[in-house]
């Protein structure tokens, strides 16, 4: 099983966790696959609460689709689809670990002064996907902080 990490707006966390839709700007199929989890991290644009936290880990339960429904926050505003391709994922894990937490910890970062090249574009990690080791770091400390 893959792990991949994802950025994603603060106001798209509700509709991926309790809708279980995952949407980005460009097709993703050619890295992320049925089967595959995907890990939440939200960026610190417009971030008021999680903003620089992993907020959950989800696993993907379809192929990607193209749906110009609006159906997250800014979407709905804009009276447009802005992240069409979609796939659905189911939400194992949530929490709100804080990345800072992890350096030292984790293996993906391996320049932690270069640390926001890791976390953008999805997939982040440089288009790489996520040492199954990172992975267990980061749900631990996704579980410890799932009610904070």
């Amino acid at each position: 099983m893959t792990f991949w990490l994802v950025p994603i707006q603060e106001d798209m966390w509700d509709v991926i966790q309790y809708d279980g839709i995952y949407g980005y700007k460009n097709n993703l199929s050619k890295y992320i696959k049925q089967g595959d989890n995907i890990i939440f991290y939200v960026s610190k644009y417009y971030a008021s609460r999680y903003g620089g936290k992993l907020v959950g880990i989800g696993r993907v339960v379809s192929d990607w689709y193209y749906d110009e429904t609006p159906i997250y926050p800014e979407e709905k505003v804009r009276n447009r689809a802005l992240f069409p391709h979609r796939v659905k994922v189911e939400v194992w894990v949530t929490g709100a670990c804080d990345v800072k937490s992890l350096i030292g910890k984790v293996k993906f970062v391996e320049d932690t002064v270069q640390l926001p090249k890791y976390l953008r574009n999805a997939p982040a990690n440089l288009g790489r996907p996520i040492l199954d080791s990172d992975a267990k770091v980061m749900e631990e400390c996704l579980r410890q902080t799932m009610y904070d």
